[in-house]
């Protein structure tokens, strides 16, 4: 599968009428919990090498990134993965195959090279057939981000990424491993999110906005988040989008948590258990004065497994109306999961 494919026809549109959502786990202290539905996956992507990072639409295609895509591509390229949405349906309605997604070729000559501590791709975001990817790295002890563009070529077919261009985005904080993990588009901005967001790790976190043409153009003030933030959707027409938020357990020194303010507004602030990880969504909101604020939506808490391993879900598009798909990275292995609306939503 070439970057030709990309565009689908949006088929069985009909399968959005269909089944009620999988709702499980009750609700406690006005914090819903919400079962997620994981859905067979088979191909390289099922592999736990896949490290899945970011998701994204593009047209009625499912983009899905993999933190190292060289592994998946022949030399100097880079191979994500697509999957049409009418496949999607199928499999979360039961009436389909498992997802086994193509991989989508694209071209970025020596992009591990020119990157000094390079450390995989984290997000990505498409505005029309122009890609945004952000990269992690660590020089020595000190982490860089940075905001990559491709365009599509219609003669060779292939999102051609442009290796001249290697925006430094400001991180404004150095932890181990932590980056810039999502990309949020709005309209021709392109706006990118750190991974913490935290009062202790980050008391004045931010948003990093950039143009179509890559250029870093100012920040926007983000609420604070606990734990990491490692992903997040698209925004919908009132510029509404959710972000995962999660806690591993064995990350408690690295995340350094302050009281969770989802706690104190919406369940029992003395609940939090630093050995039990936290599998959750939250609703943000760009507004029209130039911040990102938390919405009045509770949280959507994921039902956890019953043996208590932690899910390190590292992907979110959101489904229509129906809900979201999720993917992990490595741990507990490569997931694909879907999770619907509440009930009432």
């Amino acid at each position: 599968m070439s970057c030709t494919d990309l565009k689908y026809p949006l088929l069985l549109g009909f399968a959005l009428l269909l089944s009620l959502p999988a709702h499980a786990g009750g609700d406690a202290g006005g914090i819903p919990t919400v079962r997620v539905q994981l859905l067979d996956l088979e191909g390289p992507l099922a592999t736990p090498d896949a490290e899945v990072s970011g998701m994204t639409w593009h047209g009625d295609t499912l983009v899905i990134l993999p933190q190292f895509p060289d592994k998946f591509a022949p030399e100097g390229m880079l191979g994500f993965f697509g999957v049409a949405k009418y496949k999607l349906l199928e499999a979360i309605d039961g009436s389909g195959p498992p997802i086994n997604p193509a991989v989508v070729y694209c071209k970025a000559p020596g992009l591990a090279g020119v990157v000094r501590g390079f450390d995989g791709l984290e997000a990505m975001g498409v505005i029309g057939d122009r890609y945004f990817m952000t990269v992690e790295a660590e020089d020595d002890t000190v982490m860089a981000g940075f905001l990559v563009t491709g365009n599509y070529d219609m003669v060779d077919g292939l999102v051609v990424m442009d290796m001249d261009r290697l925006i430094s985005i400001p991180m404004g904080l150095n932890i181990p491993n932590v980056a810039e993990e999502a990309i949020v588009i709005d309209g021709e901005r392109v706006i990118t999110l750190s991974e913490a967001n935290g009062l202790n790790v980050n008391p004045a976190p931010k948003a990093k906005v950039f143009d179509v043409e890559a250029e870093f153009v100012g920040t926007l003030p983000m609420p604070q988040i606990e734990y990491r933030l490692t992903d997040a959707s698209a925004l919908d027409e009132e510029g509404r989008f959710w972000v995962i938020n999660y806690y591993f357990p064995e990350e408690i020194s690295k995340v350094d948590p302050a009281p969770d303010p989802e706690l104190q507004r919406f369940g029992d602030p003395d609940s939090f258990d630093p050995d039990r990880c936290v599998e959750r969504l939250l609703e943000l909101q760009l507004t029209p004065d130039g911040r990102i604020v938390r919405t009045g939506r509770p949280p959507i808490d994921l039902e956890l497994l019953p043996d208590g391993e932690c899910r390190n879900w590292e992907a979110l598009v959101r489904l229509d109306d129906r809900g979201f798909l999720l993917m992990t990275d490595k741990y507990p292995g490569t997931l694909l999961g879907f999770v619907p609306f509440p009930l009432g939503e």
